[in-house]
């Protein structure tokens, strides 16, 4: 709305003071712009249309600025009025149209090498080879233009006008090369655009919008070009790359709409699938005690396990697990539970572990940002994973314990040697919550999993108080229409949360990662999904696969009717107990802002979020994101690790730690083993290696000075 607002009084003002012929070209000029942002927002996502746009729109009229003025890049030459208005010598549209072509041409060259909107990998190759074959689309435009423009419209007058392109100094092709490639290079090197799939029309529209723009472009060339000599190059230099980009469009289509409609009917089967190994402990422990509303044995049990599970403090400590002190049938049972479910699977690479364990730690208190803006917020999209937590009460009135909890899991998981070393503590931490899921669904279903059919009905007050387990025992559930409560497709999802959802926050914060890195982070976290009893064909082992996943599993979540829909008053919990850690002035309004950037507008919008912050809030915060990537880009040019980024997410980070993690007087429920290397751990984060000296004492003044320690 605010570019249609904009668009409009500059039409007007052009109507108003230049000729019709320049308010017709202006009028184009903003009708191709103006399509071009919005398939770049729907393809791409509005954060990403942002920031190309203030990539291109700039840089576009700083090269023409410098052109115009000294001559550089294009050779001398000085703009008419023909145009329209003008910033300093450049014309307003000229810039526009540097965007326009920018992404015009991205789209063709993506669809040409890729039969995809955008590189489906972002190594420094894959982005070489598309924003070099965007600029030669953009010059190959230009073949054509400049002569139309300079000696048809006379809207611009070059200082040589024998030059041996009709006329035309070849040195203006080689600028036209040297400025889409930056522009284009520059926004892939900063964001990494999520193509959406063409699950819909209006999706498949807006990725054969500047395939068809950029074959319109030619068509004009060839109808109105005064040379026939230059008509024909038009068609050969235009034509051929717009008919291979319809090719690659339409077989991005055919794929999509296949592999969705394939992968729709495997996620519902998954949500009829549970845990057997899981299942068969807990029904172990029960016994022959039915759980019900009137039999408390079943229900001490339950609580006498999880008593006995505190003593699995590490991953050696599991291998000799055996009291004697205590009930044998629960101690049996829990004995071969921790037999079938503690082995690593013979696929895991101890090497892209530990590659990832050093990934988690370098970004430290990063790491700490995403998980609590992106990936507890994400978790809360599947409507019947967020009812489960809302029977439980574990969000709205116990936001900080659910927060703490999920911190428990991931640190001694991601922590050196949390997955491979005996004094490790990641396998034994999943394998409790592993356990955790399966007494959930066998509360709430009353029964193993594989005896439950139907719906159960709500019980209206369950005798013995209110608790967890009696909460999630007189709550109803529908079969047919919910699946199992933590099923398969579920626990899938949730691992996407902590594995592709954090990489995907680090590439929306401009923090780029190798493609070895992330694949090396996302098999990691497989390897935990392995030991939570994730099925392997549901899960990722690129990122590409991650978020054809992640996408897919929401859009199916988004096709269910919601009544009543409890996930607004879960992210609402969940920023009010953010916000209320910050205690910083400066930063105590980021969560907000921040989740929505790092989620999306749907997400946020679906759990309560959107309506959180004001308009004015949301306008600031997204200039400030987009012109601290931008200065980022450009100093990291000089200095590779710059980043006001990584510093602003990191005193956020701290805060958030002090609050959740390093409180003395309430520490994680972990064993000590565990905590005292987390805190040892954490302590060491309190500078950045590679950042500059000046950097890391301003972010002392925002967080201490000296190791990140609590007062014992």
């Amino acid at each position: 709305m605010t570019f249609v607002a904009a668009g409009a009084a500059w039409l007007l003002w052009t109507l108003a003071s230049y000729p019709r012929q320049t308010a017709a070209l202006v009028l184009a000029s903003l009708a191709m712009s103006g399509a071009s942002l919005w398939s770049c927002r729907r393809l791409f996502g509005a954060q990403a249309a942002t920031l190309f746009l203030v990539i291109a729109v700039p840089l576009g009229w700083v090269a023409e600025e410098l052109g115009s003025t000294k001559g550089w890049l294009f050779g001398s030459y000085f703009y008419t009025d023909v145009l329209g208005p003008k910033l300093g010598s450049v014309p307003l549209v000229i810039p526009l149209m540097w965007f326009g072509l920018a992404h015009m041409t991205l789209v063709v060259a993506s669809f040409a090498l890729w039969r995809d909107a955008s590189p489906r990998r972002f190594g420094w190759k894959d982005v070489t080879l598309t924003a070099l074959l965007a600029a030669m689309l953009v010059t190959a435009f230009d073949l054509g233009a400049d002569p139309y423009f300079v000696y048809q419209l006379k809207a611009w007058i070059m200082a040589e006008t024998h030059g041996d392109w009709f006329g035309e100094p070849v040195q203006g092709f080689e600028g036209w090369m040297i400025v889409g490639f930056a522009i284009v290079a520059l926004f892939l090197a900063n964001v990494a655009p999520r193509a959406a799939s063409p699950k819909t029309k209006t999706d498949r529209i807006a990725g054969l919008l500047p395939v068809a723009m950029f074959a319109g472009l030619m068509v004009f060339q060839m109808l109105f070009l005064a040379q026939p000599e230059l008509r024909a190059v038009a068609f050969f230099a235009m034509g051929i790359p717009s008919l291979v980009a319809a090719a690659g469009w339409a077989r991005w289509c055919g794929e999509r709409e296949q592999t969705t409609r394939g992968r729709a009917t495997h996620w519902l089967a998954m949500t009829r699938v549970a845990d057997p190994v899981a299942d068969r402990a807990v029904a172990a422990i029960v016994g022959n005690d039915s759980v019900s509303a009137d039999n408390g044995r079943a229900l001490a049990r339950l609580a006498d396990a999880t008593k006995l599970m505190a003593a699995w403090t590490t991953n050696g400590s599991l291998d000799s697990w055996s009291p004697a002190d205590a009930d044998p049938a629960i101690v049996a049972a829990l004995r071969t539970y921790l037999d079938e479910a503690r082995g690593l699977p013979e696929w895991a690479r101890t090497a892209d572990i530990e590659g990832a364990e050093a990934l988690f730690m370098d970004y430290g208190p990063l790491s700490c940002v995403l998980l609590f803006c992106a990936s507890l917020p994400e978790c809360y999209v599947l409507p019947h994973l967020a009812q489960v937590l809302h029977v439980a009460g574990q969000l709205e009135a116990h936001t900080e314990h659910r927060i703490r909890q999920t911190a428990a899991m991931v640190f001694p998981v991601m922590m050196k040697g949390g997955l491979t070393a005996g004094d490790g503590g990641g396998v034994a931490q999943v394998l409790k919550v592993r356990l955790i899921h399966a007494t959930i669904r066998h509360l709430i279903l009353r029964g193993p999993p594989e005896l439950a059919a139907g719906r159960i009905e709500a019980l209206p007050q369950v005798p013995g108080g209110r608790s967890l387990h009696r909460a999630l025992l007189a709550c109803g559930w529908d079969v047919r229409t919910q699946g199992l409560p933590c099923n398969q497709l579920e626990l899938a999802y949730t691992l996407l949360t902590f594995s592709y959802v954090f990489l995907r926050g680090l590439r929306t914060l401009g923090m780029r990662l190798t493609n070895p890195q992330e694949i090396a982070y996302l098999h990691a976290w497989n390897v935990a999904g392995h030991v939570l009893g994730i099925r392997s064909d549901l899960m990722a082992h690129s990122m590409a696969e991650a978020e054809a996943m992640f996408e897919s599993i929401q859009e199916l979540a988004r096709e269910e009717a919601i009544e009543p829909d409890v996930r607004p008053a879960l992210g609402g919990a969940l920023m009010a107990t953010m916000e209320k850690s910050l205690t910083l002035p400066v930063i105590r309004g980021l969560p907000v802002p921040l989740t929505r950037w790092l989620v999306g507008r749907a997400t946020a919008r679906e759990i309560g979020v959107n309506e959180r912050v004001g308009v004015l809030t949301r306008l600031l915060f997204a200039f400030a994101m987009v012109s601290v990537r931008v200065f980022d880009a450009l100093a990291r040019l000089v200095v590779p690790d710059f980043s006001l980024t990584r510093m602003f997410t990191r005193v956020v980070g701290y805060h958030f730690m002090t609050q959740f993690l390093l409180d003395q007087t309430r520490p994680l429920a972990l064993p000590e083993e565990v905590l005292k290397p987390m805190r040892e751990t954490v302590a060491t984060w309190h500078d950045h290696p590679r950042a500059p000296r000046w950097m890391n004492r301003l972010e002392d003044r925002l967080t201490t000075h000296g190791e990140w320690r609590t007062a014992e």
